[in-house]
């Protein structure tokens, strides 16, 4: 199954634009299910402003656990989220 998945990176309620490039993209997504450990790794497909657009590929149905890792003055961060795919 295939969604388009958008990020909006902010910090402090302000968008962040200035993402610099990690490991030769502007992020890295990696998503886990929560109950057999089944993954995907995603970049991005497009971005605009403090938005990324990522096409979701994900295995299976079920709740997933994402790990997004972007680069902005220099310093890694990662981000978590827990989503229901259908």
């Amino acid at each position: 199954m295939s969604h388009e998945l958008t990020v909006d990176v902010s910090k402090a309620g302000r968008p962040v634009t200035d993402l610099q490039p990690y490991l030769d993209t502007d992020a890295h997504l990696t998503a886990f299910h929560a109950t057999n450990l089944a993954f995907a790794h995603l970049h991005p497909q497009g971005k605009t402003g403090s938005k990324l657009t990522f096409e979701a590929m994900l295995p299976q149905p079920g709740d997933w656990r994402l790990f997004i890792q972007f680069q902005t003055d220099n310093v890694r961060h990662t981000a978590a989220v827990t989503i229901s795919a259908a």
